[in-house]
């Protein structure tokens, strides 16, 4: 009877428990513990297959490394204090709508550190797209007017956390300041978290942008209930003598 229910758990497409299962059966321990215990550690196991199917998935989307939080290096000195890092893997900023802007020098680790807190948004079911920012304006830009364009706006507008990467790395067309100020306006309007990463100042992004009527509300949206994080680049381990 074990043998046939394993094997429709994965006819099903529920490996994860079929597994549980098997490993459940084999412990003689768990023989007189209540059949509500296996169930709840059955849909346990399938519910966290499906979270790490789904950091799987947006990191493959994303093309970007796996970043864990707990490998995210914090110290005061580097900006980032192992408080802040906890409060902001909670992801109570995401549920709130709120802002985080990661800026600092290359090889500072800004990426990875938005990649881990992405992950921690997924663990916790809660949407995530990643884009390089220059990506993200040319696709918008190439894209015609009509139900795509629209479609892309709303998805943009209503995932739960946008992490816009190489955010005023280079020069933002008048156009591309207009795509880039309507995403961030319906954002703001569905109550939406972004998390901005950018390899310089936040008071030099205005230079970045051709229209600074654009330039202007575009930071004015970025700069709303926001944490702005300055990494320093990790100084190496000092070698003893």
């Amino acid at each position: 009877m074990l043998t046939e229910t394993l094997k429709d758990l994965r006819a099903l497409r529920l490996g994860a428990m079929a597994a549980c299962l098997q490993e459940w059966m084999d412990q003689p321990a768990n023989h007189d513990r209540p059949s509500l215990e296996c169930v709840e550690a059955l849909v346990l196991a399938q519910k966290q297959d499906a979270a790490d199917h789904r950091v799987e998935r947006f990191f493959r989307e994303a093309d970007l490394p796996v970043a864990c939080v707990a490998d995210v290096r914090t110290t005061t000195q580097r900006g980032l204090p192992p408080r802040v890092l906890c409060q902001l893997a909670s992801c109570d900023w995401v549920r709130q709508g709120h802002q985080v802007v990661i800026m600092g020098p290359s090889g500072a680790g800004k990426t990875f550190v938005a990649s881990a807190l992405g992950r921690e948004a997924m663990l916790l079911k809660l949407g995530v797209t990643y884009w390089r920012t220059p990506d993200l304006l040319e696709t918008l830009g190439d894209t015609p007017a009509g139900a795509a364009r629209t479609k892309q706006f709303r998805s943009l507008s209503r995932v739960p956390l946008l992490i816009l990467d190489d955010f005023a790395a280079q020069k933002t067309t008048m156009s591309q300041g207009y795509d880039l100020l309507k995403v961030l306006d319906s954002r703001r309007r569905h109550g939406r978290a972004t998390l901005v990463v950018s390899p310089n100042h936040l008071q030099d992004w205005e230079t970045y942008f051709d229209d600074t009527t654009t330039a202007d509300a575009v930071c004015s949206r970025l700069a709303e209930k926001v944490q702005v994080i300055e990494l320093q680049r990790p100084k190496p381990p000092t070698r003893s003598a």
